[in-house]
């Protein structure tokens, strides 16, 4: 007998029609890019997965996702899956394998449809997160930032640099506020946020406030709205095999005294006192609370089925629910981190503008400094690097011009100057 699993027709016609939908959409979609097909994902790269089908489904199949730190995409009815060091050509492919196994589903597409950026701080026109593309060099990034600043632009720099500060200590601000929040849903504890009320909070600080502890108490009814239920199911399936049990009692003791009464007239029957027409009503009223007995224990078995399953499932929705604060405690812990470094980069930039009130000259006839910040596992690395080095997702780049003899220095000298001067300090 053939393994082969069994279609329908009605499917199979159902299929092709998707399919042909699904080729004449392509049709008329635009010739994507081949690096958003064919270059390897990675952490906080956004997906956008095409699927064409029933439409109660493909409506939560289709979309953008975003690959998580760890490398895992959570995708609706499959999970979790590893995404990590693949293209979006191979997520493809494990994704139609799992999805038209399952559903009448065509999976027509999965594209990057945004890297995770770079950035960007010193002395560029524009600063901050810039889309990475795959190739991209240090040059195309000051390129794309606009080039270097010039003098009359020193005042207007320095006025965004304000500007770009208050924004990341707001952003720190209100990662550290979501992180106390995360952790007291954890943790199971009130959500206080007393520490962070205090005169130096950053403008807009009560506004986070505000809308971390309505997510907070929004979870805390949602928590105990289910716990209710919880409570509520599990007294009614008590109550269930209460009853049961006590009807199996009762059912037991009357079974008992048709037995008896049984064992009596066969007694009178032997010695011709009884009809055997009373006997056999007996017997059969014995049969019958016998069978009756039975469908009591078996509902007694089920009650409490289902109470154990009512037991699984709130545990697992809590720790799914645990699971889902830990993910988003992690990527809250990464994105400090990144906040941190540019926070420090702003600033040190910011004081060199406000004590020097020449510190930015006009960049020509010097050569730039590029200074490369990359994560390294859980930690970074720092290097001085040249126009044409290849940037990675999550790369933080400032670049600087040097005073005195290193910029008059040429590019040799001034890269090997800038090399000795950071092992001196290290």
């Amino acid at each position: 007998m053939s393994s082969r699993p069994y279609r329908s027709p009605f499917r199979t016609r159902v299929n092709t029609l998707i399919s042909a939908a699904a080729m004449l959409a392509c049709a008329a979609m635009p010739v994507l890019a081949d690096s958003a097909r064919t270059a390897p994902v990675g952490p906080g790269d956004i997906l956008e997965i095409t699927v064409y089908g029933d439409e109660s489904v493909t409506r939560a199949l289709s979309g953008r996702f975003r690959v998580g730190d760890g490398g895992t995409l959570y995708y609706p009815l499959l999970g979790r899956i590893d995404v990590s060091r693949k293209s979006a050509t191979e997520i493809g492919e494990i994704l139609r394998d799992k999805l038209e196994s399952q559903l009448p589903v065509i999976l027509s597409s999965v594209t990057i449809a945004e890297f995770a950026p770079v950035y960007l701080t010193g002395d560029a026109i524009r600063t901050g997160p810039f889309p990475f593309d795959p190739g991209m060099t240090v040059l195309d990034l000051v390129l794309d930032a606009g080039g270097f600043i010039r003098d009359d632009l020193t005042d207007d720099r320095r006025t965004r640099l304000e500007e770009e500060l208050a924004k990341l200590e707001l952003e720190q601000f209100s990662l550290r506020v979501r992180r106390a929040r995360l952790a007291a849903e954890l943790a199971g504890h009130p959500f206080d946020t007393a520490p962070f009320e205090e005169d130096a909070a950053p403008v807009g600080a009560e506004g986070i406030l505000e809308a971390e502890r309505a997510i907070f108490e929004m979870r805390l009814r949602t928590l105990e709205s289910r716990e209710s239920t919880y409570e509520a199911q599990k007294l009614g399936y008590e109550q269930e095999i209460s009853s049961v049990e006590k009807a199996i009692a009762l059912h037991d003791e009357e079974i008992g005294l048709i037995e008896q009464q049984l064992g009596a007239r066969e007694t009178l029957a032997r010695k011709g006192f009884a009809s055997e027409s009373t006997l056999s009503d007996l017997k059969r009223l014995l049969t019958s609370a016998r069978r009756d007995s039975l469908e009591f224990r078996t509902a007694l078995f089920r009650a409490r089925q289902n109470r154990l399953a009512a037991d699984r499932d709130h545990a697992e929705l809590r720790i799914e629910l645990d699971m889902q604060s830990v993910r988003q405690l992690r990527e809250v812990e990464l994105a400090l981190g990144e906040n941190e470094i540019a926070l420090r980069a702003t600033r040190a930039l910011l004081d060199r503008y406000r004590s020097e009130a020449t510190a930015t000259r006009n960049a020509f006839g010097r050569v730039p400094d590029y200074i490369l910040i990359r994560r390294d596992g859980d930690g970074f690395t720092t290097s001085i690097v040249d126009e044409s080095t290849p940037l990675m997702r999550g790369d933080v780049v400032r670049v600087t011009f040097r005073e005195g003899e290193t910029a008059r220095a040429g590019v040799a000298e001034q890269t090997a100057i800038r090399k000795a001067e950071l092992a001196v300090s290290e």
